[in-house]
């Protein structure tokens, strides 16, 4: 999974690598996303009051993100820690990676790793965490979830209501 870089090498192009997940080629739809830790007060001691989410539901990730598969009937939690940056596009964003995929097909539809693209070359300080110097990519028909992340993310099924549409 793992390619690193040597000392002073840049990648010139894009680069896809596999990233081994149950969801890779699914349809995928994305349902929410929640970033933070844990909720957190904030104390304003000269204004006399503390400020806190109202939501005070634990995080058990940094980035938290919970997407639909169409195939499995479910919902797939992908857990990230120790996250350097996140983005979501729609599609139209994307347009590099789609035409370096008909050039080098990426190795899934769904779930991939990437680098070597427009943000990594604007923001190359994000990829200087490690050897792995790949983002995670989760595509769907309408955005994408693209996370910097020196660690791998845990990548739950969870259960889903299934509804008969009449």
């Amino acid at each position: 999974m793992s390619q690193s870089l040597s000392p002073g090498e840049k990648v010139e192009r894009v680069t896809f690598a596999p990233w081994d997940t149950p969801v890779a080629n699914d349809g995928l739809t994305l349902v929410t996303l929640r970033y933070g830790v844990t909720p957190s007060r904030i104390e304003y001691p000269t204004l006399g009051f503390a400020l806190a989410p109202i939501d005070e539901e634990p995080r058990r990730f940094e980035l938290e993100a919970v997407f639909l598969s169409r195939e499995k009937r479910a919902a797939i939690i992908f857990g990230f820690s120790d996250v350097s940056a996140f983005r979501v596009l729609d599609e139209a964003g994307l347009v590099e990676l789609w035409n370096a995929s008909a050039q080098t097909p990426r190795p899934s539809s769904a779930t991939f790793m990437v680098r070597g693209h427009t943000w990594q070359k604007e923001s190359e300080l994000l990829w200087f965490h490690g050897e792995n110097q790949y983002s995670f990519m989760i595509a769907t028909d309408g955005e994408c979830l693209e996370v910097v992340t020196s660690t791998p993310p845990i990548v739950e099924v969870s259960e889903a209501r299934v509804e008969r549409l009449t």
